[in-house]
C-alpha cells in the first residue's frame, strides 16, 4: 500500500512538473515575441534618429556656408562703406574750400563797394565845402577856422594829458619800488634752506654707548620705532671737545622732531632700553599737539599779534611741519607777514598789525590736507569760521588772484607773497621732488594686509617694512618682500640698488604683582629680518 501511494505521488509530481514546464515554455515564447517586437521598434527608432542626425548635420553645414557667405557680404559692404565715406570726406573738403573761396571773394567785393561808397562820400563832401567856401562870407570863414583850431587844441590837450599820466605812472612805480626795497632792507632775512636732518650733541662717550646698546640693539630699535635714521659723526682726531654730534635724518619733519625730542629725553634720563625707548616715544608722540601749538605761539610772539583764535594758532603750528617747493610753510608765512608789515608802515593810513595778520594767515589753508579743495578755499573757510576781519579773508582769497582784491591789505599781501617766493634760494624743486618720492615709497605697501609700518631712508635706497607677527609668518616674509620689490620696479624709478628689509618681531609682556610691587618681564620671542636687493 505504501508503495502504491509512493508511485501515485511520484506520477502526480511528474505530471505537475510537465504541466509547469509547458506553462513556462509558453510564457518564454510569448516573452521572446515581445522582445522581438521591442527590438524591431528600437531598430526603427535608431534608424529614424540616424536620419534626423544626418539632416541636422546637413543643416549645420548649410548654416555654416550661409554664415560664411553673409560674412563675405558684410566685408564687401564694409569696404564699400569705407570707400563711400572716403569719397564723402573728399567731396566735403572740396566743398568747404569752394565755399571759403566764395566767401573771400564776396568779402572782397563788399570791401571794394564800401571803399567806392566812401570815396563818393568824400568827393561829395569836398565838392560841397569848395562850393560853400566859394560863396562864404568873411565871418563864416572865421568861425570855421576857429572850430578847426578848437579841434587841434583838443588833440594837443589829449596828448599832453597822456604824457602827464605816463609821468605819474613812472613816479608811482618809482615810489612803489622804493617802498619794496626799504621793506626788503628792513627785513633782510637770510636764505632759509629746509633740511631733512636734526642735530643733537651728546655730552660723553658713555651716553653714546647707551644709545647704541649691546650689539646695536638700542639704536636699531630706536630707528625702527621712530622711522628715522641715526647717523653718528666721526670726531676729528686730536679734538679736545668731548661732545659727540648725532644726526637724526628723515624727510618727514614731524617724525624727525618727535625722534629728536625722544632721544634728547632718553639721554637726560640716563636710561636706555628698548622698553624705555618705546615708553618715551609714546609719551612724546602724545605731546604732538603741544609741539604744534608751541610752534604757532612762537610765531605770534615774534610778530606781536594778539587775539588770534587758539584753533588758528594750532593750524599755524601745523604749517611748521609742511613744505612747499622745499620752503617751510610757516617760515614763508612769517616772512610774508614781516614784509607786509614793513610795506604797510610806509603808509600812514594803514594798520601795520592788520597787514601782518593778513600776511601770516594767507596760506593757513595748507594746514588742511585735502587734495580735493584748494588751500585758498580752505583758508577762507577757516578765517570765516574763526571770525577774522574781512581784509584778512579777502587777502587769503586774492593772494593767488583767484578772487579780486578789494582793499590795500590784499594787494600788499599779494606783493609780499611774490617777494618771499621769488627771492633767490627760497624754493628748491629738487627737495620737493625728493620728499614726494619718499612719501610715495612709504605709501606703496601700506594697504597690503599684515603691514604695520613702512619707512624709507637714504633717498629711497633703503626701505624698512615692519609686519604684524600675528598676520605674517616667517615663510610669508619673502613673499611680502617680493611684492614690494615688484611694486617699486613698476611704479617708482630709482637708479641703483634698493634694499628692502622686512622685520618681524613677536613680543610678550607680562605684568606680575607681588607684595605691592609691580615687576615687568619683557621677553622677545622671535625676531627675524630678511633683505632683498631690488
Amino acid at each position: 500500500m505504501y508503495l502504491i501511494i509512493t508511485i501515485v505521488s511520484s506520477l502526480i509530481f511528474f505530471v505537475l512538473l510537465i504541466i509547469l514546464t509547458l506553462f513556462w515554455r509558453n510564457k518564454l515564447h510569448e516573452t521572446e515575441k515581445k522582445l522581438v517586437k521591442v527590438r524591431n521598434f528600437l531598430q526603427k527608432k535608431e534608424r529614424f534618429l540616424s536620419e534626423v542626425e544626418k539632416k541636422i548635420s546637413a543643416g549645420e553645414t548649410n548654416l555654416a556656408d550661409e554664415k560664411k557667405k553673409i560674412q563675405s557680404h558684410r566685408r564687401e559692404l564694409e569696404s564699400e562703406r569705407v570707400k563711400i565715406t572716403n569719397w564723402e570726406d573728399k567731396l566735403f573738403q572740396k566743398e568747404k574750400i569752394i565755399t571759403e573761396q566764395i566767401e573771400k571773394n564776396f568779402q572782397k567785393e563788399q570791401k571794394l563797394e564800401s571803399k567806392e561808397q566812401e570815396l563818393d562820400k568824400v568827393q561829395k563832401i569836398a565838392e560841397n565845402k569848395i562850393w560853400e567856401i566859394a560863396q562864404m562870407e568873411p565871418q563864416e570863414a572865421k568861425d570855421i577856422l576857429f572850430a578847426q583850431l578848437k579841434e587841434q587844441i583838443k588833440d594837443n590837450l589829449n596828448k599832453y594829458t597822456q604824457q602827464e599820466i605816463q609821468k605819474r605812472k613812472k613816479n608811482i612805480e618809482q615810489k612803489v619800488t622804493k617802498i619794496i626795497c626799504l621793506s626788503l632792507e628792513k627785513y633782510s632775512s637770510e636764505l632759509v634752506f629746509t633740511h631733512t636732518v636734526h642735530h643733537l650733541l651728546i655730552d660723553s662717550e658713555k651716553d653714546l654707548g647707551r644709545i647704541i646698546g649691546k650689539d646695536g640693539r638700542n639704536i636699531i630699535f630706536f630707528q625702527k620705532i621712530t622711522g628715522t635714521k641715526i647717523i653718528i659723526k666721526k670726531k676729528n682726531e686730536g679734538s679736545k671737545n668731548e661732545k659727540q654730534l648725532i644726526d637724526i635724518s628723515s624727510f618727514n619733519s614731524l617724525r624727525r622732531e618727535i625722534a629728536t625730542r625722544t632721544l634728547s629725553r632718553l639721554v637726560k634720563e640716563k636710561r636706555m632700553t628698548p622698553l624705555q625707548i618705546e615708553s618715551v616715544f609714546q609719551e612724546v608722540s602724545g605731546e604732538v599737539d603741544e609741539i604744534i601749538i608751541q610752534a604757532g605761539e612762537e610765531v605770534l610772539k615774534e610778530l606781536e599779534i594778539t587775539n588770534l583764535h587758539p584753533e588758528l594758532t594750532k593750524y599755524l603750528g601745523k604749517l611748521h611741519f609742511r613744505t612747499s617747493y622745499g620752503q617751510n610753510d610757516l617760515e614763508h608765512c612769517l616772512e610774508v607777514a614781516k614784509l607786509a608789515g614793513y610795506i604797510a608802515s610806509e603808509f600812514d593810513s594803514l594798520d601795520v598789525e592788520l597787514a601782518k595778520r593778513a600776511g601770516l594767515l594767507h596760506d593757513i589753508g595748507k594746514a588742511i590736507e585735502n587734495k580735493d579743495i584748494s588751500h585758498v578755499k580752505s583758508g577762507i573757510a577757516l578765517a570765516e569760521q574763526y571770525g577774522e576781519p574781512p581784509e584778512v579773508i579777502n587777502a587769503i582769497a586774492s593772494h593767488h588772484r583767484d578772487f579780486p582784491a578789494d582793499n590795500l591789505y590784499s594787494l600788499i599781501v599779494s606783493a609780499a607773497d611774490t617777494l618771499s617766493a621769488a627771492r633767490p634760494g627760497a624754493r628748491g624743486l629738487q627737495l620737493e621732488a625728493h620728499i614726494a618720492r619718499m612719501e610715495s615709497l612709504e605709501n606703496l605697501a601700506k594697504n597690503l594686509p599684515g603691514i604695520d609700518k613702512i619707512y624709507a631712508f637714504q633717498s629711497g635706497r633703503e626701505i624698512w617694512v615692519i609686519v604684524d607677527a600675528q598676520k605674517i609668518s616667517d615663510y610669508q616674509m619673502l613673499e611680502v618682500s617680493e611684492i614690494i620689490r615688484k611694486k617699486i620696479r613698476e611704479k617708482i624709478a630709482i637708479p641703483g640698488e634698493v634694499t628692502v628689509s622686512v622685520l618681524r618681531e613677536t613680543k610678550i609682556v607680562k605684568k606680575i604683582t607681588t607684595k605691592g610691587k609691580m615687576m615687568i618681564n619683557e621677553q622677545p620671542k622671535t625676531k627675524d629680518e630678511k633683505k632683498v636687493i631690488a
